[in-house]
């Protein structure tokens, strides 16, 4: 009997319509989480996707040894790949916890059973499959527009983080696509767009560099093309950066405050001298 082709992949494009969730969704998808079977892990799970940016595997890895409630921190490796601590590309990072998060993970402690910070019914650590159904299926529950999963939320959460970086800058998403071109391409570029560029002032042009290293630095991305579709991702959560809540619920814990790596990098530090 002949064998059958494999199924052929359908575009995310065609699966859903974008890949981050608004605010209001996000919102939506932890409340659903209090009609499953363990609300309180379930909840937490969605608000660390969110909070913390990241990624299923960097989150069914934890270990309660990697939180600090008396510091209000959290070690994250990110970059993880395989199930080993020792990794040498792995970039760890020790980052703040905000009071919503803490309090969850009080009363999750509560209930604590094994050393995995996220563990199943059967006391074993928490699969990212498992991650996976549980986000699908609140997202049905919150009966939200399109299929979601755990990368929705961390995108969010980095266009979230991002948007709250750019906003005092002032720029509009064409000057930050400007900056980027000038920069990390050889594009040629018009008289009316040289004149922009000169236009923007060098101190903004040296925040913007900061505020893509600081989410680089977040996150745990290493290649520069992709840290920038995130730090521009904050016109697609909020489009011209309007209407960003002053007093969001999951907002992060002083996050302009958070320092991991706040220099320029050495092709960029030319800006300083213009």
């Amino acid at each position: 009997m002949p064998k059958s082709l494999p199924p052929l992949k359908v575009p995310f494009l065609e699966r859903r319509e974008r890949e981050f969730l608004s605010l209001h969704e996000v919102d939506a998808l932890i409340a659903a989480m209090n009609s499953t079977r363990s609300p309180i892990r379930n909840s937490l799970l969605a608000i660390l996707l969110f909070c913390q940016a990241l990624q299923p595997i960097e989150l069914c890895w934890l270990r309660w040894c990697d939180l600090d409630l008396s510091n209000n921190t959290l070690i994250v490796l990110r970059n993880r790949q395989k199930i080993s601590r020792c990794q040498p590309q792995l970039v760890v990072n020790l980052q703040p916890l905000s009071a919503i998060e803490i309090d969850f993970l009080q009363q999750l402690e509560v209930e604590r059973t094994t050393d995995w910070l996220f563990a199943s019914e059967r006391k074993q650590r928490l699969s990212e499959r498992s991650l996976h159904h549980i986000i699908q299926q609140a997202a049905k529950v919150a009966d939200l527009p399109l299929m979601a999963h755990p990368y929705m939320l961390r995108r969010s959460g980095l266009y979230y983080r991002a948007a709250l970086l750019l906003q005092p800058l002032g720029l509009s998403l064409g000057q930050c696509c400007l900056l980027w071109n000038w920069q990390q391409t050889n594009s040629t570029f018009s008289a009316h767009e040289q004149q922009q560029y000169y236009a923007i002032k060098r101190k903004t042009e040296e925040k913007f560099w900061l505020a893509l290293e600081k989410i680089k630095a977040f996150s745990g991305i290493t290649a520069d093309f992709n840290v920038i579709d995130y730090l521009l991702g904050a016109f697609m959560l909020f489009p011209g950066l309007a209407k960003i809540p002053s007093n969001y619920w999951l907002a992060p814990a002083k996050w302009h405050q958070v320092t991991f790596k706040q220099t320029l990098p050495k092709r960029l530090r030319a800006i300083k001298s213009k």
